[in-house]
């Protein structure tokens, strides 16, 4: 479940959940000339049970993934998604090769201007477009592949525990481009939660 709650973008998974993202990063990284739209709302308009309802006055989210390179105008999303059929299921496999361990990946350049290689967030139609190159979804897939590993194993071991990760927009961390809305999308893995 993904939604935007003014001051940030928050999205919930399960293990199942989890994995099925790590593969729509994989997919976003291989494929330059996809969208790859993850419905979410599927009529969902309250948060999960037991994780603070009080707080809940939420926008609803779905999301799609595309390569930099596309140059897809989120704008455009309403009526591309209003052409979209019922679609065929389809398995895909991705590598763990695919989402380079923290140790692999080289962090040095990201301190340097001209770093691209960040995902932008960008809002249309109800949905969060992150839009990036192959190694910006490679390594926040990494993030994502280690809350499959992680997340169930912190939740049994230490019920209670946060287990997530925290993506940020790449105008952001330096301040520019300047956006309208949350510049963070934190993904929290939920260990037993149900939809309310």
């Amino acid at each position: 479940m993904l939604y935007d709650t003014d001051w940030s973008l928050d999205m919930y998974v399960d293990r199942q959940a989890a994995e099925s993202l790590a593969v729509a990063w994989g997919l976003a990284a291989r494929s330059r000339r996809s969208l790859v739209y993850v419905p979410l709302k599927a009529g969902r308009r309250e948060g999960p049970k037991g994780l603070g309802e009080w707080r809940w006055s939420p926008v609803v989210l779905d999301l799609v993934l595309v390569h930099h390179s596309l140059g897809f105008p989120p704008s455009r999303w309403k009526a591309v998604r209003g052409r979209l059929g019922a679609g065929r299921p389809h398995t895909v496999e991705i590598p763990e090769s695919d989402f380079p361990r923290d140790d692999e990946f080289d962090h040095a350049p990201r301190h340097f201007e001209g770093w691209r290689d960040e995902l932008r967030f960008g809002l249309a139609a109800d949905t969060l477009f992150l839009t990036g190159s192959a190694r910006a979804f490679r390594t926040t897939g990494a993030l994502l592949h280690s809350l499959v590993s992680d997340g169930p194993a912190q939740a049994l071991r230490h019920p209670g525990s946060h287990e997530c990760v925290t993506l940020e927009d790449e105008g952001h961390r330096t301040g520019w481009p300047r956006r309208v809305g949350p510049g963070v999308l934190h993904i929290q893995y939920a260990h037993g939660w149900g939809v309310a």
